[in-house]
């Protein structure tokens, strides 16, 4: 899929289209005829220049993975490319992408790719209610209903979580806080099996143990889907979203930064 580009201070005209997609491609059907050197750089050579912020976050992400860069992210299939609010994104040919923007995560790049990163697409990029990504992508814990393990990525507005078998959710606004504050995916609702839904009077989001719903008058209500002899911890049936909420997803958080 194409994705156009462009600078805050470049006219309209100046557009520059990316095929991300197209150029994996390409690079895999070289490898398939045997052509890769057409398309690729030599092994351990760098076609495109990784500098700054998002070599840094190159680095320390694969790291963090327990591989090299080269192992983790694979060749760069772009040049460092500028996107929205003087931000930058270089692509890779692992499925992955590192994005950077100032004033963003403190000034620190971020990983993000695969089904998240094609969540992140269909919700417009950093142009969208998410905005930039603020962490790299990480694993999450055993969910307390299924002990599935989802991974995910925060972002300026909401989270998106990859939960196995079930699909890729945002997460965002009343709904998260209200998730988090119960615990997250080791609270009573595990993790999320599908996304936010749009109701008459606010909004509805699916979890492995029930629902979680938010009126436009931001009052918050949980159905939980639970067996008769399960006994879930029980937040208000109202819950009210203040000053503690707001320590507590600092928090939570925390431990992915």
């Amino acid at each position: 899929m194409t994705r156009t580009h462009v600078h805050a201070d470049q006219p309209a005209t100046a557009r520059r289209p990316l095929t991300r997609r197209a150029l994996t491609a390409t690079l895999a059907a070289g490898m398939a005829l045997g052509t890769l050197a057409a398309v690729a750089p030599a092994a351990g050579a760098q076609e495109h220049e990784i500098g700054g912020a998002i070599r840094v976050e190159y680095l320390a992400a694969a790291q963090a993975n327990g591989q090299s860069p080269e192992d983790f992210f694979g060749p760069a299939l772009s040049p460092e490319t500028p996107i929205a609010r003087d931000g930058r994104f270089q692509v890779f040919q692992n499925d992955q992408s590192i994005y950077w923007a100032p004033g963003v995560a403190g000034g620190r790049a971020n990983q993000i790719g695969g089904a998240i990163r094609d969540r992140w697409e269909a919700e417009k990029w950093e142009v969208g209610p998410l905005g930039y990504p603020t962490t790299r992508e990480w694993s999450g814990k055993p969910s307390s209903r299924t002990e599935k393990v989802a991974r995910g990525n925060h972002f300026e507005g909401g989270t998106i979580y990859a939960v196995p078998d079930e699909g890729t959710f945002v997460t965002w606004g009343l709904i998260r806080d209200a998730w988090w504050r119960d615990g997250a995916e080791k609270g009573s609702f595990g993790l999320p099996v599908g996304p936010e839904k749009a109701t008459d009077d606010g909004w509805v989001q699916e979890f492995e143990g029930g629902t979680i719903r938010v009126t436009r008058e931001g009052r918050v209500s949980f159905d939980w889907n639970y067996s008769p002899d399960e006994k879930p911890s029980t937040p208000s049936p109202e819950a009210g979203l203040g000053d503690q909420l707001a320590d507590m997803v600092a928090g939570w958080i925390d431990q992915f930064s």
